[in-house]
């Protein structure tokens, strides 16, 4: 990997960042608090390059400070005179803290897992000293604070970089990669494989999320976060709407070359309205979609024979009324105006409170850092070692930190890695520099020049991490503490500690949670065949819009925990392909309440193939009888219920639509007699 030489931008954020931390640093001196370094390092755990970013970094982390330390006067309080129940407490506490943590996708979540490791932060040093808990929680608690309010204003005053343009060239880059995808895609409607650009654009898709959270902390005006969650379902939903309007052009050659010559206009200029990516022009969807409802109605009364075009038709429109939406949206954005005229596309978007928790996972998550506190604080506390606070103190940080990871071993390996460098750093400056530094002004430049040059990496997903932990880590090390002699034994205990303490939180996250990003694919995959299940069932009452945002929400989680496991269960499973059997699920239950009772047969002989699918834990290829069943179903409805029939078609090119891994396997033996025969 090539290395590039950090830009005007990022060169400006990192100066930034190094006025709020020393102004930060300056003020807690000045008036005085006791322990300045914590206003230093707090503007760098907080500092992000875009500006709304750092502002709702700081608010969760202000709210996390504040919970954290309530809790550890409260519990030091409760538990002061019994040192082992009071462990069990911070750590009982941790695993709540990081439970809400992880079940919440806003920036609120930073606030809890902040409050996670402050209780202990606070409440290990106040095991010996219980009587100081009060004083240790408000110092802490202002320092932190004025870092965070130097932090934000710096960030916000002085060149503030926003969000929403950021968000919005990665939409328009991604907007791009998707029309290149889907003209290639309709270009070539026979192609069955998965290529590895369809995983890319959906993972791309679902990182969004992130800047979508601060979005609403930097929006410079009404409604545009609200905006950008439409935009990224409509982008989420483009993917599994191609795919099945590939496969329904393919199905209409087959069936019916002649009628389906006839969509070829249509889909030609579908297709060049694509290719010109963010630069098409919206009104010409409303173009679009007039020639595709005179397509459909020179198809003449709804029949088996017409059924494939009419599938192609609604597709297109379907297809059309994404990409429209998806462009105005953007120029939305550009124009800075609210989106006009009504947003086109049959559902109205995601129910963010809708989201899919998978709970089992989750407590695990939480009460792993919970027991790697409880049992390094325990042995702390038996071998009388008062410099081995802070190893605990870092087991709770570093074990809370990633408990959202697949993979927390690795990270806290890297955790190692940078704290070993930033004790050596932490050394050199304590011991070599400072001691013949006489003023402020001295200690400010003689820090500049390292943290200036490391914080322009801030913005780099390969240092972002490493930047944060050496920043901080090395100034907490160094401890600033106004007027204060260094100790190189105090240093030598605490480094030590620190270092033995990460090395014992990676050896536990890799024994208690070694499974990798292919456990929770797994558990993902099986919560899907279990939603089909469910969906399956005609007893079962729905609401759209819930099932579809859950669905959503649990394909976003899925996708690049797909793409990382190499299982050959997994190997039979594609996302796009369950999204769309579940969405035409969806559909059938809609149109069964609409008077088409013969989908009651389909529906039960579907729970019976998704029972299967569960049991066997992986995606089996549609039964002959299943298949049987719903064309029989087709027939029966073409005339009377084209919308029923149209989606019993959808239904079947979804189920239709494994990898090509899967569809090779031997069919299991089911009944050979549809069950409408029957």
């Amino acid at each position: 990997m090539r290395f590039a030489l950090p830009t005007t931008s990022e060169w400006l954020y990192s100066g930034k960042a190094f006025l709020a931390a020393i102004l930060a640093f300056y003020i807690a001196l000045r008036i005085p608090l006791p322990n300045p370094y914590w206003s230093f390092a707090s503007v760098y755990i907080v500092s992000h390059p875009l500006s709304g970013a750092t502002r709702s970094k700081s608010i969760y982390r202000a709210f996390g400070t504040l919970l954290g330390a309530t809790m550890a006067v409260l519990l030091v309080s409760l538990f002061a005179t019994r040192p082992l129940t009071l462990v069990l407490a911070m750590g009982a506490w941790s695993a709540l803290a990081l439970y809400l943590s992880l079940r919440d996708n806003t920036p609120s979540a930073y606030g809890f897992l902040l409050a996670s490791y402050t209780t202990p932060l606070i409440g290990v040093s106040a095991i010996i000293a219980p009587g100081l808990v009060f004083d240790t929680a408000v110092a802490r608690s202002e320092e932190i604070l004025l870092g965070i309010v130097c932090a934000s204003v710096v960030s916000t005053v002085l060149f503030p970089d926003r969000v929403g343009p950021v968000f919005h060239d990665r939409v328009a880059a991604l907007m791009k990669d998707a029309s290149a995808w889907a003209v290639r895609r309709l270009r070539d409607p026979a192609r069955r494989t998965t290529p590895p650009l369809r995983f890319n654009l959906l993972s791309d898709i679902a990182s969004l999320d992130g800047l979508i959270t601060h979005l609403g902390h930097d929006a410079t005006r009404r409604n545009e976060a609200s905006e950008a969650r439409q935009l990224r379902y409509r982008m989420t939903m483009l993917i599994p709407q191609v795919a099945s309007l590939g496969d329904a052009l393919a199905h209409a050659a087959t069936t019916e070359a002649g009628a389906a010559r006839a969509c070829g206009v249509v889909l030609a200029d579908v297709i060049a309205w694509l290719e010109r990516g963010v630069e098409g022009t919206p009104g010409h969807g409303d173009d679009l979609r007039a020639a595709i409802t005179a397509l459909r109605d020179a198809q003449g009364t709804p029949s088996a024979s017409t059924l494939p075009v009419a599938n192609v038709t609604e597709r297109l429109r379907d297809l059309v009324d994404l990409w429209q939406d998806c462009l105005r949206l953007h120029r939305a954005f550009v124009d800075k105006a609210p989106v006009t005229p009504t947003l086109a596309y049959r559902d109205a978007g995601p129910d963010d409170s809708r989201r899919f928790y998978d709970h089992v996972q989750m407590i695990h998550a939480a009460l792993s850092p919970a027991l790697a506190f409880v049992i390094a604080a325990t042995a702390w506390l038996y071998s009388g070692w008062p410099g081995g606070a802070f190893g605990v103190v870092l087991v709770a940080v570093s074990t809370a930190f990633f408990a959202a990871s697949d993979a927390p071993a690795a990270l806290i390996g890297r955790f190692f890695l940078w704290q070993a460098i930033s004790v050596v750093a932490g050394l050199v400056y304590l011991f070599y520099i400072f001691p013949q530094l006489t003023s402020f002004a001295g200690v400010a430049l003689a820090m500049a020049p390292p943290l200036i040059l490391v914080g322009t990496l801030t913005g780099r997903p390969a240092f972002n991490m490493g930047v944060l932990l050496v920043t901080s880590q090395t100034i907490s090390g160094i401890a600033l503490h106004n007027n204060s002699a260094a100790n190189f034994e105090d240093y030598a205990n605490s480094s030590l500690a620190a270092l033995g303490g990460l090395a014992f939180a990676a050896v536990w996250s890799a024994v208690t949670r070694p499974f990798g990003a292919e456990i929770a694919a797994r558990r993902l995959a099986v919560a899907n065949w279990r939603e089909q299940v469910a969906l399956s069932r005609s007893d079962r009452r729905m609401e759209r819009n819930v099932a579809l945002s859950r669905m959503v929400d649990r394909t976003a989680q899925w996708m690049p925990r797909l793409a990382l496991t190499t299982g050959k269960p997994l190997s039979h499973t594609d996302a796009v392909r369950d999204l769309r059997v579940s969405v035409a699920l969806i559909d059938l239950r809609e149109q069964r309440a609409r008077g088409a009772d013969l989908i009651d047969i389909v529906l039960d002989a579907s729970h019976f193939y998704f029972q299967q699918c569960l049991a066997a834990r992986t995606s089996l290829p549609p039964p002959a009888a299943l298949l049987t069943t719903i064309d029989t179903a087709i027939a029966a409805l073409a005339g009377a219920h084209g919308d029923a029939a149209a989606a019993l078609l959808r239904y079947r090119l979804a189920l239709l639509a494994l990898p090509p891994v899967a569809m090779a396997e031997p069919i299991s033996p089911q009944p050979t007699q549809p069950i409408l025969s029957q």
